[in-house]
Order: structure tokens, then sequence, then C-alpha cells
């Protein structure tokens, strides 16, 4: 019974112990990599579990969902994440505490991101440097934890490593790896395989292995205490080629002591053809070869800030062929010779040499030479000379989904050095030959239009490539070039090398639409099935192309008989004197177009005569949001205009950012069926018999800025009257328009005109025959705000019209007066002339005083008019 209950004891506390301390271990955990990490541990808190039971008696520590997330320069940045975290421990050497020693750990579906910035920094360097001062070596007390290591297992993990210093890159995707080794000894062997289902890498722009499979079996042994480690078996297969290293790498200081070699083992034409891009699993069971394969290399020396190992490749074929079952012709003596050696640092004496490369397919012979040498200041040899039918290559060693055929003839040679060539010193430079192709074409997923050359004729020579013809298509698209192009051999060799051109291009038909991205779904209908994403232009490039289209379609426009001259040159199209038809009308362009990576800007002067106005507004979305009233103008229109501003990432422009003016000339043109007009009918009497606004020989000076289309004062026909508009609308549609209808008879004015009208005179009724309306237009287009803002007599709007017209007035009623007076003295002729005189002077007097009375009272209240109408202009009322 004791014994069973010691057991019962031991299991108990076996079970209990990691549940009672759990939450101190894992707050230990926390402590210390918040103590030693510059970055922060993310996990989910509810999975953590610590056993004795599961590897007993080993202590078991698990963790789903964990990461680290950098800080600082890489804050927010993802450095590793795995689904779940597994390790265990020999629970000994954790309660001992001065090596915990690791029997395994496990990384399940884990994801690592290795960035190095251009200026150095990397987001692995993660460490916290110690405060205080260093303990001296001979301080006997200072102890230190260590940590050792058995067994680690990496399940379907993704690796990504992104240096920009380099730049280089290389990716593991689908990552099976399991290692084992006994860290606790000095000296012993570690063991490891590894798996990689997709393993792509490049350097400086250029990915020199895609989507290949890798795998690896290594046995190391290490020495840790001379920090020696030495290839003992080992292989490496990169889908077919497989290859293996034998040698060590020593690091007894910071430098490493390298002597390596490295060679192909069974290696042979077919494993070549398994690195060659695409999914040639299938294609490789129908392929027979034949010849002599050889694969070698050396890594040997130091490595350190201030050295470099030797390192030299060799590869040879000799007497190759290659034999595709479904196709009968072969490619036959197959030679090839090339060697790169970089004796060390010295750049100056690194070469990458290839004298030889041949091959002959159905009688046809091609041959190439190449020599590099000095990668300080390039030295280099070029050459070829034969025939490629490229169909027939390609059925041969077919190119996965592409289709590529077409005849090429070449023969040319070249040698020189970089410092000739930057001097321009083209002497030094031996160069000629001549490339003709015939009847090529190119097709492959990501080019499904398809591009051919039906004819290229060029000869070069040290200073320039001359195209002599240059016939071929682009989808529907048919190009003509003819002209030359130099400064090619510095491009070639240089990052930083502008090719330059001079040439004529002509084009029956340029069709833009079939260039334009597809972004419709079978979930989704939209309105425009496919949007442009920003034409980026090289900055690496200078042409000069004299231009001539017959035709040209973008989205449902046409645009006929297009000639001027294209300047591309630093990321910019410029357009000098370039001419089209469009819609009917005759367009003239100068501008750029500017392809900036922040924002791609524009900047034209627009030259545009008889233009459709309602072809304009039914093609420009432009027009659509500065000019609403577009869409119920018939007629035509001449302008000449600048505009500019910035594009979306779909093209389009972005129209709070447009900036521009110029003139607008109509002829004659109508506006029909505005609800402006039944608007101004509401507040005046006026009639629209026709229900259109009249434009003859119309000059409109408009300016945008700040989303706002401003308008200087232009006259238009309504109803019959001569009115004047001034104003601004904004690109949400807001209008803000000022109208005055000019010389509308008082009787159609209407109630409310009358009435404001006798208001500013203070005469009950005038007996003027016309009189102006002033209107204020807000709202929008398709529901205008109009208001009577003011009425005044014909021709003028001032105080002083106002105060004449109310002494007219008063000169009416002395005249009135006058009359009645005369009537009296006819009626007492017979009264004595002494009474008649008293009667008359009486009358007299009495009519001046009225006179005066009502000239004091109108002048009275023609300046208190005047006062409120000058207080509304100020309070942006409207004008008079």
């Amino acid at each position: 019974m004791v014994s069973a209950g010691i057991v019962g004891v031991i299991i108990l506390t076996l079970i209990l112990a990691p549940i009672i301390f759990k939450e101190d271990i894992r707050k230990a955990i926390e402590a210390q990599i918040d103590e030693t990490v510059e970055a922060k541990l993310l996990y989910n808190v509810e999975s953590f579990s610590v056993s004795l039971i599961k590897n007993f008696p080993d202590l078991s520590v698990q963790i789903d969902e964990v990461g680290i997330v950098g800080k600082g320069v890489f804050e927010g940045d993802t450095l590793f994440y795995s689904e779940q975290f597994a390790m265990t421990m020999d629970i000994m050497s954790v309660i001992n505490g001065e090596t915990i020693a690791i029997q395994s750990i496990l990384l399940e579906r884990p994801v690592i991101n290795i960035v190095v910035m251009e200026d150095g920094q990397a987001n692995y360097d993660i460490v916290k440097e110690r405060e205080g001062p260093v303990a001296k070596e001979d301080d006997s007390e200072e102890s230190s934890i260590s940590i050792t290591m058995r067994k680690w297992e990496i399940r379907d993990g993704y690796v990504a490593y992104i240096d920009q210093s380099l730049p280089y890159y290389l990716v593991l995707d689908g990552l099976d790896h399991i290692g084992s080794g006994d860290f606790s000894q000095d000296v012993f062997d570690m063991v490891s395989e590894t798996t990689v289902s997709s393993f792509s890498t490049g350097y400086d722009g250029t990915e020199y292995i895609t989507d290949k499979r890798l795998w690896g079996a290594v046995t190391l042994a290490m020495d840790l205490e001379t920090f020696t480690f030495t290839f003992k078996e080992n292989e490496v297969d990169l889908n077919d080629f497989a290859f293996s290293f034998e040698g060590f790498l020593s690091m007894p200081s910071s430098d490493i002591v390298m002597d390596l070699v490295f060679s192909g083992k069974e290696v042979d034409m077919k494993s070549m053809l398994s690195l060659t891009p695409g999914d040639y699993t299938t294609y490789l069971e129908g392929i027979t070869t034949s010849g002599e394969v050889t694969f070698d290399g050396k890594v040997k020396g130091v490595y350190s800030d201030s050295e470099m190992p030797q390192v030299s490749m060799a590869f040879n074929v000799t007497d190759g062929e290659i034999a595709y079952q479904p196709y009968p012709i072969p490619m036959r003596d197959i030679h090839m010779d090339a060697v790169f050696d970089m004796p060390g640092a010295d750049l100056t004496l690194a070469s990458f040499s290839m004298p030889l490369f041949s091959m002959t397919v159905d009688g046809e012979k091609f041959e190439a030479n190449l020599l590099f040498r000095d990668f300080e200041d390039y030295y280099w040899e070029f050459g070829v000379n034969g025939n490629v039918d490229l169909e027939k290559v390609t059925k041969i060693v077919p190119i996965g989904n592409m289709e590529l055929v077409g005849k090429v003839a070449a023969s040319l040679q070249t040698s020189g050095r970089m410092s000739d060539l930057d001097a321009e010193r083209y002497q030094s430079l031996p160069t000629s030959g001549t490339l003709v192709i015939e009847n090529l074409f190119y097709k492959s997923e990501d080019l499904p239009q398809g591009f051919g050359i039906s004819t290229m004729d060029a000869s070069f020579d040290p200073e320039q490539i001359v195209l002599k013809t240059f016939k071929g298509k682009a989808g529907k698209t048919d190009l003509n070039l003819t002209g030359k192009i130099t400064n090619y051999l510095a491009y070639a060799l240089s990052d930083d090398a502008i090719l330059k051109g001079d040439l004529t291009f002509g084009s029956q038909l340029v069709d833009v639409n079939e260039w334009m991205t597809d972004d419709a779904t079978d979930d989704v209908v939209v309105e425009d099935t496919s949007r442009m994403e920003v034409i980026r232009i090289p900055e690496n490039i200078s042409f000069v192309l004299s231009s001539k289209v017959d035709r040209l379609v973008y989205d449902d426009l046409v645009i006929d008989a297009f000639t001027g001259q294209l300047v591309i040159e630093g990321g910019m199209i410029t357009m000098n004197q370039v001419t089209f038809g469009l819609l009917g009308g005759a367009f003239e362009m100068n501008g750029t177009y500017a392809s900036l990576p922040e924002q791609p800007l524009y900047n034209y002067d627009l030259k545009i005569a008889n233009l459709a106005i309602q072809d304009a507004f039914k093609s420009f979305n432009t027009v659509k949001k500065l000019a609403p009233f577009a869409e119920k103008m018939t007629g035509k229109i001449n302008t000449d205009f600048k505009i500019g501003g910035a594009l979306g990432s779909d093209m389009m422009p972005l129209y709070e950012t447009i900036k521009g003016g110029g003139l607008l000339k109509i002829a004659e043109a109508a506006i029909k069926d505005v609800k402006l007009l039944s608007a101004v009918s509401n507040v005046t009497s006026i009639k629209q018999e026709d229900g259109s606004i009249q434009l003859k020989k119309v000059r409109i000076r408009a300016d945008i800025e700040e989303g706002q289309v401003k308008v200087e004062p232009f006259d238009v026909v309504l109803a019959g009257y001569t009115t004047t508009i001034t104003g601004s609308n904004s690109i949400a549609g807001q209008l803000s328009y000022q109208m005055k209808v000019k010389e509308v008879p008082t009787g159609s004015a209407g109630a409310a005109a009358t009435s404001a009208l006798s208001s500013l005179t203070g005469v009950s009724s005038l007996n003027m025959d016309k009189v102006d309306l002033n209107l204020g237009v807000v709202g929008t287009f398709l529901k205008p705000d109009v208001k009577l803002l003011g009425v005044s007599p014909a021709g003028s709007s001032s105080q002083a019209s106002l105060k004449e017209e109310a002494k007219k007035k008063v000169t009416e009623v002395i005249s009135q007066k006058k009359e009645e007076v005369k009537q009296a003295v006819d009626s007492v002729k017979t009264v004595a002339v002494d009474s008649a005189k008293a009667v008359i002077n009486n009358q007299i007097d009495a009519a001046k005083e009225a006179a005066k009375k009502e000239s004091e009272k109108a002048v009275d209240k023609a300046k208190e008019a005047a006062k409120d109408l000058f207080k509304k202009k100020k309070s942006g009322g409207g004008i008079l």
C-alpha cells in the first residue's frame, strides 16, 4: 500500500507540477525573451502547455500560432511564424540550470522572412546589446548558461531571404528538413536531409533558378573546439542535376577559411535540360540524349573584409545530342566549353570564357563565342554566326505554354573595353555584322495577343544599329520601323546606360484595347470589363519617333490620321505637333506624360476644331465632370485649351488635381430640355416656347483650379432674351452662377419682378417698357435652384439710374398739375382777373408743394433700396 501510495504521489506530481508551475514557466520564458530580444513575441496564450507525461522523463513545451514581429525600421514585419512550436528538454538540465539539453524541436508549417535593407540593416538582428561593463575573461565567478540540441525538424516550411544590398533573393517553398547531432560534444557528426518542392533564386534582377525541386543529404563532421566543419558524405539534387561537395570550412576567428571542391554526379544532357524554366517532368520521359557532360569547380582561400577566396567553375559538353520522340529531327553536334574564374578579391583578374558553343539542327549550324574579363573595366569579345529555325528548336526542346517560331540569321562580331566605350573611342571597338529575322512569332500566357516580326534587316557598327527594315505585329497592331539605335553596346553592358534611337514609326492600326487588363469576374457584373494600369515609360531609353498612324483605337474612340513626333526620355513621353482626327473634330496636341512612380502626371496644350459637343460628352469622362450641361447641348466647339494634373492607378484623371484654362469658341449651339429653364419660369413670367438656350458666336473664357470650373461673362439667348452668364461649378456638380436676362418687358417680368422694382423706386407704378432681371443659380445641373436677386431698368442697374427714374416720375407729376391749372384757367374766364390769378397761384403753390414732397419721398426710398442691394452684393447674394 505504501509503495502504491508513493507511485500515486509521483504520478500526481508528474501531472500537477507542470499545471501548477505552467504560468511561472510561461512568464519566465516571456521575461527572458523580452530581456534579450528587440522584437515582439506573439502566440496563442491558451495553447501554451507544459507536460512531464508526454515525453517522460523529458519536459515538453508546446505553443500554437507563435510568431516574432519586428520593431523599429521593421515595425509590423513578420520575421517568423509557425502554426505549432514544440520542444522537449531534459528535465534535470533545466533544474541544474547550467547546460540546458534540448532533446528535440519541431516547427509545423513555419514561415521565415529574412530581409536585409540596402544600408545593411537586417530584420534578424534582434538581439539586444548588453548594458553595463563587460565582465573580464579571468572572472572566475562568472556563470553562464549553455544550450545543446540533439534533433530538430521542420515540416512544410516557407523561407524567403531577400538581400537588397546585393541585390539577391532566395525562396524555399514546401521545405521539409530533419537534422540531428549531439551538440553537447565538441566533436560529432551532424546529419541532415532536406527536401524543397519549389526553389527559386535570383541576383540583380535576373532569376537564375525558377520553381525547381531541391533535395540534399549532408553529413558534416563538426569540430566545435576549432570551429572546423568537414563535408563527409553528401549529395545535392537540383531537379535531376546532381552534385556533391568535398572539403572543409573553418572559422578560427572572424575570417572564414575554406577549401571546397564540387563536381557533378552522373550529369548528362537530360539533367541539364531539367534546369530550364518550366515543368519538364512529362517532357523528360520522351527524350533521349547522348554526349559527355562534365561540371566541376572549387572554392579555396579566405573570406574576410579584405580577402575573397578563389572561385572557379567549368562546364563542358562534347558531342551532345538531344532527340525528342514526337519530333523526328534531333539537335546534334552540341559542343560547349564554359569557364568562370575569380582568383580573389581583385575583380580585374576575374573572367568568364565560353570560347565555343555550337549546334546543328536539320543541317543548319549555329556558333557563338563569348569572353568577359576584368570586371572593373569590362573587356569583351562576342561573336555569333549561323542560322536558327526557332520552330525546330522548340519542338526538340519545348518551352512550356509558349509558341515560338521563326528564322534568325546572324553574323556579328564585336570586341572592346568599357572605358573606350564610355569615352566614345569607337575606333577601338571593332564591331560589324548583320541580323535578319523572318516570320518570327511569339505567344505566351503573359502575351496572349502575340508578337511577330515578318521581316527585320539590321546592320551593326560600333556606334549604332541601322534598322533598314522592321515589319511586325503586336496583336492586331502592325509595326513599321526604320532608323537607327545608338549607344546599344553601353546599354547591353552597363546598368545605368541609356539606349538612344531616332526612328520613323508607321502603322495602319494601333489597337490599345488589346493591351488593357481584364478585371471582369464571373460573379460581379461591371459596366466596364477592363481597366488600364499605369503605363510605365522606361527611364533608360531616349527615343525620338516620327510617327504616322492611320487608325488608333482606344476604348470606344477611333483616332484617325495620327501624325507627329513622340519623344520618349527620362520616363516621359513628350508630344510635339501631334495632330489627329477624333469624333469629327481636328486635334493638335503638345505636351508631356510623365509616369513617375509616385504619381503619373500629364500637361497638354490642346487645339480642337469642329468637335461635336454631344460626342465629346459621351466619350470623355472629363467633359462629363467639368461641363455636365454638355449632355443637353447640340452644336460644335472650337477651343485652345491648356490642361494638366495627375492620374490614378487606373490611368483616369484625378479631377481634384486638374488645373488649366483657355478659350472656348462656339459658332452656333443650343442647350435643350434643361431644368434650368423651368426653374427660371418659376420665378419670372418668361415663357420657354422652344425649351432651349441658344448660343451664337459665343467666346467663353474658362479656368479650372482647385476643383472649380470658373467662366467669365458670356451671352446666350434665353427665350428670345439676351442673357449674360458668369460663375462657376464644382467637379462635384454644385452650381454657383449669375444670370442677367436683359430687356424683359415689364409685363413678362412677372409679379415678383414688378414688386421688386416698385420697392426699389418707391413708385407704385412705373411706365418702363423693359427691365433687366438678375438671377442666381445654385443647386445642381439636374436640380437647379433659381432665385431673383434684383431688377433694374433695362440697360442699367445703378443707383443713379434709379434716381433718374424717380426724377422722371416727378416731372410727369408736375406736368400733370400744370395741365390741371390750364384747364382751371379756361373754365373761369369770366372770373375777375385778380381772382383768377389768386386761384391759379394757390393751385400752383399746392402743386409745387405736392411735387416737392413726392420727389423727396421717392429719392429717400431709392437710397434705402440701393443700400440694401449693396449689402446683398457684399454678402454674396448676387449682382445686379
